[in-house]
């Protein structure tokens, strides 16, 4: 029983000890972005607020380029989870059943998470489909990820095929069992993988860069990159004096990337009771 204890006692220090490590740098960029100019730069670990101040999230609030950006980024992310949880359902749910090739089929869908043509291969064929500059190119390559497939395959395959089999002595089709009984039936596996894929598309970045000149269709994360390298844009949002408005260019930075990871980081607590259970059903079988 000591050792016991004593075993636990390590355990739960060690998880302490990373939670920590964890969370410091967020609840750091949290407070940072309410401190005055003078407090942020006289303090060393910025975990307490002494004198709070909105003024960063007024002065971004009052410009709303980020918004513009946001927007973009949060309409990607749910039209990106919903397509990609239905293609991607729909294809595991097919591949779960027995079929001549099968084996053939799951092998070459594997093969492409190792191998890529590459960037310019990548720029070539979206032009020639005509996705350059287009909100598509954010969603059509990218609807079914292979990872995320095989987790659902997994899970699929692990169905009770009696409730099927029940379906279809009452009349129905392989449709309507996909949509109706084995969906509806599959929202832990479901949840888990559309935070995946919330959490992928949420941090769209690279296709806005090659793939995007047009501004207003830039994502919120290329947005920060700029502001974190690049003093051009935190100059528009500053109208006056740093020290006369009461905020600098580093608490600007932090406060837009809070505002960045409010919405994706509200969305957790609502599938967080799905995840553990989703990935657990998923990971059953290999």
């Amino acid at each position: 029983m000591k050792k016991q204890r004593l075993w636990g006692g390590i355990n739960a220090s060690a998880i302490a000890l990373v939670c920590i490590v964890m969370l410091y740098p967020f609840w750091q960029t949290v407070a940072a972005s309410f401190m005055t100019e003078p407090e942020f730069l006289s303090s060393q670990l910025k975990l307490f607020v002494k004198n709070p101040t909105l003024a960063s999230y007024v002065q971004i609030f009052t410009d709303g380029t980020i918004f513009i950006h946001l927007r973009v980024t949060v309409l990607i992310t749910i039209v990106g989870m919903t397509v990609g949880l239905l293609f991607t359902a729909y294809s595991a749910y097919g591949l779960s059943k027995p079929f001549r090739g099968s084996s053939v089929v799951m092998a070459l869908i594997v093969m492409t998470m190792f191998l890529h043509a590459g960037l310019i291969p990548d720029y070539m064929n979206y032009r020639s489909m005509g996705l350059i500059n287009h909100f598509a190119v954010y969603i059509l390559p990218y609807m079914i990820n292979t990872f995320y497939l095989i987790i659902m395959r997994t899970s699929f395959l692990e169905f009770p095929k009696e409730v099927e089999e029940a379906a279809r002595i009452d009349g129905c089709n392989d449709f309507r069992i996909f949509f109706t009984i084995v969906l509806p039936l599959s929202k832990p596996i479901l949840a888990a993988i559309g935070l995946f894929y919330a959490v992928s598309f949420w941090n769209t970045y690279m296709q806005s860069v090659f793939f995007i000149t047009d501004q207003h269709l830039k994502t919120v994360q290329e947005y920060l990159q700029r502001l974190v390298s690049d003093s051009s844009d935190l100059e528009s949002l500053m109208a006056m004096e740093s020290g006369e408005q009461g905020y600098s260019s580093d608490t600007m930075r932090l406060a837009n990337i809070v505002v960045a990871l409010v919405p994706i980081v509200s969305i957790y607590p609502f599938v967080q009771r799905f995840f553990v259970k989703g990935l657990m059903i998923g990971a059953i079988k290999g």
